[in-house]
């Protein structure tokens, strides 16, 4: 009968083809790209079932992103840049600690509201050893220890300094999966864990390593 809503195989309503904007149209399939590619690894993801979520042709996938892989390593330099800059300077008059302890704890929000996402690529299960991939991980540890000395208003900073904030994103990567994956310490202990190293890095560590 005319009239009726058109269903999918599996009996839901079959998503409507909005007409949005060419901008619009790529954010919607970015947005919806970046819920699979959390929820399931790599290889279980389609370009098919990503335009069936998204309620667009599976051409427009290919016309906008390409293939799979450009269109995921977009999620993951979409995702990366937006936290790399998500911090907003800290309120004025707070001591080196101090400054240290709220930077730490800018880091986790972003970390808690983008966990599942970061670990996802950074895991990339069925997407291998990718070149790409890891240069878009490497600038964003890059920017993200450029926007932290910038935080930390750190003067002439060395680039012995910046090799030891890149070494310590691993160690905030580590301690974030202990956290958000594998629950064995909670968010206060993972804040002294970072807030302590990180500190101890800036003004004991880092010159000794000079030093030498």
């Amino acid at each position: 009968m005319g009239g009726g809503t058109a269903t999918s195989a599996s009996g839901r309503p079959a998503p409507r083809f909005q007409r949005l904007s060419r901008d619009e149209r790529r954010d919607q399939i970015l947005a919806v790209a970046r819920r699979m590619f959390t929820e399931l690894p790599y290889a279980e993801v389609s370009t098919e079932a990503i335009a069936s979520a998204a309620g667009v042709r599976r051409g427009l996938i290919h016309y906008y992103f390409r293939t799979k892989r450009e269109l995921f390593l977009e999620v993951v330099r979409e995702l990366t840049t937006r936290v790399a800059y998500a911090v907003q300077p800290p309120p004025k008059g707070l001591s080196l600690a101090e400054t240290v302890e709220w930077c730490v704890e800018r880091f986790l929000d972003a970390a808690e509201a983008n966990a599942t996402t970061w670990f996802a690529a950074v895991d990339a299960e069925g997407f291998g050893q990718d070149p790409e991939l890891m240069r878009i991980i490497n600038r964003t540890r890059d920017l993200t220890v450029e926007r932290l000395l910038k935080l930390l208003e750190l003067p002439d900073p060395s680039d012995t300094l910046r090799a030891v904030l890149r070494a310590y994103s691993g160690l905030a990567d580590a301690a974030t999966r202990e956290w958000l994956q594998q629950k064995s310490i909670d968010r206060k202990q993972v804040h002294t864990l970072l807030a302590r190293s990180l500190l101890a890095l800036i003004t004991d560590i880092a010159p000794a390593v000079e030093r030498n």
